[in-house]
This record gives C-alpha cells, sequence and structure tokens, in this order.
C-alpha cells in the first residue's frame, strides 16, 4: 500500500471517486420515475397515470436505489480495482465482501449477542451488523493490499495453479474472515461512537457547520481530497438515519433525501429532513460560477472576446447543467488564486445562509440543474426550491459583480486579458508564459495522440519514475519517486491547465481528456 503520503490520500480520493461518478446517472433513472410517479405531474400530463407508466416509474425508481442501498460493495469493489488497477482485485473484493457479512451473521446468531437494533441490518440478503460504507472501503483497501502483496507468489508445482492472481481470491477471503472476527467485537463500539455522532450532528447543525463544511469541502477540490472529506456526511450514520416506509434503514444525509423524496410520493405525511447540509451547494454551482464566467467574458479585451466567450459560455453551460466545476474553478485557481479564494467565502456563505433559512434541499449524483428539476422543482416536497432559485439570483449578481471588480482592479488575467500575442485558453497564467508559440504540427490525429502521450511521459520524469498513473474527470493523477524530474513548465506547455505537486504525488489538470491520456501513457508504458 505504500507509505501514508499526499500520493496515498488522492489515490483514496480517486477510489471514492469512481463510485460517486455513477451517481449522476443513477439520479436521472430515478428522478425520471419520480416524474412519472409525481400527482403533480398527472395533473397536467393525465395520461402518465396510466398503469404502465407508473409500473415504469417505479421499476425505475427501484433500479436506482438499488444503487444506493448497495454503496457498501460498490466501494468495496470499485476501490480494490481502482488502486491495484486489475480486475481480479474487484473480484476478490466481492467474494471477500460477502465472507466478511457471512462471517459476522453467523457469529452473531452463534453467540446469541444482543444488539441495539440500528446497528443490524442485510447487505445482499445477507443478515449481519451494519456497517455501511466503511465496511465495503475497509474490504476495499484490505483486498488491494493483499492483490499487491500476494499476486506474483509462486507456489510448488503442486498447486501452482493457485499462483499468482488466482491467489488474490483465497487470502482474501482468509482476510475477511479475520476482518469479520474484528469486526464482531470492535464494530459495536465504533457503531456507538457513529451513531452518537450522527444524532448529535442531526440535532445540533447550525448555519456555522454547515457552511464550514461547504467552504473546506470547496477548499480540498485542487487537492482530490473532497470525496474523503464528504463520503461519511453523505453516505454514513453521520449524516443522519432515515427508515424508510418500507422498513429500510437509510443512512447519509444524500442518501435520506432521496428516500425521503421517494416516499413522500406516497405518503404525503413524510417530512424532509435530508439534504440539510448540501441544500446549499446549488447557489454556487448554478448561479456563481456561471456568473463569474460572464464577468470574465465582459471584462476580457475586444480582441479577445469571440475567442473567451466560447470557452466561458462552454464551462458555465457545463456547470449549470452538470454541476462539473472544475474546467472554471481551476482556470482562476491557477490564474488569479484570489478569485478562488471569495469562491471559498462565498460557498460556505451560501451553505450556511440555506441552513439558516431551515430549506432542505439535494441531489443524487450532481448539484447542477439536471438534479435540482428532477429532486426538487418536480417533487415540489417544499418551497426550498423556490427559496434556493431566489438567492441563487442573488448570489449571481454578488459573483458578477465582485469577480468583474477584481479583476479590473487587480488586472487579473483570466481568460481573454492575456498580452495580445498569447492564445485565449482555458489555461494559467504560468503555462501562457512557458508557451513557446509554435503552430500545431500536421501530423494525423493518431499520430498526435501518441506524440502527445510520449512528450506527456518524458514531463513525468519517464516510464521509470512513475510509480502510480490514474485519472478521474479533469486530472491526470501520477504517483512519481522524485517530484524534481517532474517538468511543471513541459506538462502545462503540453495543455495541462495546472499542476500540483506535493511530496511523492503530482496531479496535472488536462479537462476531460485525462483519462484518454492515461490510456496512452499506460499503452507507452
Amino acid at each position: 500500500m505504500g507509505k501514508i503520503s499526499f500520493d496515498f490520500f488522492q489515490r483514496i480520493g480517486r477510489s471514492m471517486m469512481a463510485v460517486v461518478l455513477i451517481l449522476p446517472l443513477v439520479s436521472i433513472l430515478m428522478g425520471l420515475g419520480g416524474v412519472l410517479l409525481n400527482p403533480s405531474v398527472h395533473e397536467v400530463v393525465p395520461f402518465l397515470s396510466g398503469h404502465g407508466w407508473q409500473v415504469t416509474g417505479e421499476l425505475m425508481q427501484r433500479a436506482g436505489q438499488a444503487v444506493f442501498n448497495n454503496l457498501p460493495v460498490l466501494f468495496a469493489v470499485a476501490i480494490a480495482i481502482t488502486w491495484t488497477g486489475r480486475g481480479m482485485a474487484g473480484f476478490s473484493a466481492l467474494i471477500a465482501f460477502f465472507i466478511m457479512h457471512t462471517v459476522i451473521g453467523a457469529l452473531i446468531d452463534i453467540t446469541g449477542i444482543r444488539l441495539n437494533e440500528r446497528m443490524l441490518g442485510t447487505e445482499l440478503g445477507i443478515e449481519t451488523m451494519q456497517t455501511g460504507v466503511f465496511g465495503g472501503i475497509l474490504i476495499g483497501f484490505l483486498t488491494a493490499y493483499l492483490y499487491n502483496k500476494f499476486h506474483k507468489v509462486e507456489l510448488p508445482d503442486v498447486i501452482s495453479l493457485f499462483s499468482g492472481e488466482r491467489l488474490v481470491p483465497i487470502v482474501a477471503s482468509f482476510g475477511a474472515i479475520i476482518a469479520a472476527v474484528a469486526l464482531f467485537f470492535i464494530w459495536p463500539q465504533i457503531s456507538k461512537g457513529v451513531l452518537a455522532l450522527g444524532d448529535f450532528v442531526a440535532k445540533n447543525t447550525n448555519p456555522l457547520i454547515v457552511g464550514l463544511y461547504g467552504g473546506i469541502e470547496k477548499l480540498l477540490i485542487p487537492f482530490g481530497l473532497h470525496h474523503i472529506y464528504n463520503t461519511p456526511l453523505l453516505f454514513t450514520e453521520i449524516g443522519g438515519t432515515y427508515v424508510t416506509v418500507d422498513g429500510a434503514r437509510v443512512v447519509g444525509d444524500q442518501n435520506v433525501y432521496i428516500a425521503q423524496v421517494i416516499d413522500k410520493l406516497k405518503n404525503s405525511a413524510v417530512s424532509i429532513t435530508g439534504g440539510q447540509y448540501i441544500a446549499g451547494k446549488f447557489i454556487p454551482v448554478m448561479f456563481g460560477l456561471p456568473a463569474a464566467a460572464l464577468a470574465m467574458y465582459r471584462t476580457a479585451k475586444a480582441s479577445k472576446k469571440k475567442a473567451a466567450k466560447s470557452l466561458l459560455i462552454a464551462a458555465g453551460i457545463t456547470a449549470l447543467l452538470t454541476g462539473i466545476t472544475e474546467p472554471l474553478e481551476f482556470t482562476f485557481l491557477f490564474v488569479a488564486p484570489v478569485l478562488y479564494g471569495v469562491h471559498v467565502v462565498l460557498t460556505a456563505l451560501a451553505f450556511g445562509l440555506v441552513n439558516a433559512l431551515g430549506y432542505h434541499a439535494g441531489f443524487a449524483g450532481g448539484s447542477g440543474l439536471i438534479d435540482f428539476v428532477l429532486f426538487n422543482v418536480l417533487p415540489n416536497h417544499s418551497n426550498a426550491w423556490m427559496v434556493i432559485l431566489g438567492l441563487g439570483l442573488v448570489f449571481s449578481v454578488i459573483y458578477y459583480f465582485v469577480f468583474k471588480l477584481l479583476i479590473v482592479k487587480m488586472d487579473l488575467k483570466t481568460p481573454g486579458r492575456e498580452d495580445e500575442d498569447q492564445e485565449t485558453k482555458l489555461y494559467t497564467k504560468e503555462e501562457y508564459r512557458s508557451k513557446k508559440g509554435l503552430a500545431p504540427s500536421a501530423e494525423s490525429k493518431e499520430s498526435e495522440q501518441d506524440s502527445r502521450a510520449a512528450k506527456i511521459l518524458a514531463a513525468l520524469g519517464g516510464a521509470e519514475n512513475i510509480t502510480k498513473l490514474d485519472a478521474c474527470i479533469s486530472r491526470l493523477r501520477v504517483g512519481v519517486k522524485e517530484t524534481g524530474k517532474v517538468d511543471e513548465a513541459e506538462l502545462k506547455r503540453l495543455g495541462a491547465s495546472g499542476v500540483i505537486k506535493l511530496n511523492d504525488g503530482v496531479q496535472a489538470v488536462f479537462g476531460t481528456k485525462s483519462s484518454v491520456i492515461k490510456a496512452e501513457i499506460e499503452e507507452l508504458m
């Protein structure tokens, strides 16, 4: 598993992200199902109340809910695969997950131990102790560790069939048994603490705490560590618990909100208690950042407005619709950090203000317009969405004028304000200074990609300097032996809009091309 370092933590964050990335797709499935089941929609579109449409809506919601109900096993498999890059590790994690919970359930039956009902539940049909996503995360990392340690082991000829990767499911199974026994004795005490913390958070949530949560999450985004930070609140008891009308126990601020929105369609008496921490996220994402993009466009030089317009409109619409904010955030993070600082403060203010007003809202995967409509506007469970819309418009005005004032007064080199001989792109100021002004070659696209990957690999210090190679939506995440061998200026010249170097970890922001670049580099290596 390696030493604990920046690279270690950013890889944990990426492992969490592997699960989080599927949630926007699931949210659309569940949201559309909710539209079909919504009585208020039937008043406008009567034919949707027909039996066939209702069955379709119910199936869509249940299919989506299945993902949220099985997040622990998804974390186990995703972490094992992303940490090792091997499918066998994920398969072994699945086996280990089954075995761990089966052993825990057996120990509960054999010993007759009496536990708090909130500590009991089922995982994939197995009656067991509720370890939630923590159990999945434990199995994921345990399996990844065992894979790295045993996947190259050569056994004696008599049992050589089980050498190499085939040995991993076996050792992972024994590891799961040991983990199960340890959890059987340890987890009840940990669970008491987690439940107590969850109860405390639920009863003592205040605007200051919620605002700090939102601000700190935004501060961690440049380092790719925000998923480590927000996962416990979104998906565990720390973010609250709720028992659905069907008797299922749901945990986590995001999960609770989604479950309650679904239940409220079935029973109007259901109260919405989830979404108290995440409600304010819509404001900076849907309203603040598009307004910041408008401010950057309006302050661009006349000769560069056209080029800046196409870039900034695309980035602003992306944030508005999907909640993907990194193209804009990394632009002013690296070009003008003061703008990112303002963004952090305004984000914290938005989170705290919505909480102070007592409103609950949420999303299933992305904090953009799609989830805003599907899980807040159409369900119409309260007037929270109208309040957020009103506050969002106010914040858009604040973002616009504050950003415009700072850009002009401080002469910040945001897109469209570069020197005339510099190209207008969503790149950093440092990159513009390092650009050599060479025109792109007339090679084919395939040759350009091969050349690009080779150059990026060289800029990272060569294959011998790389210990781990990963990618997320917008960043190439690389573990390196020596950061001194990484040519930051060259990476920026090759298209990285930002480079973060800490200890033995490097992140290069290549946008949505990052996963393709990773695959190209892997082929070269």
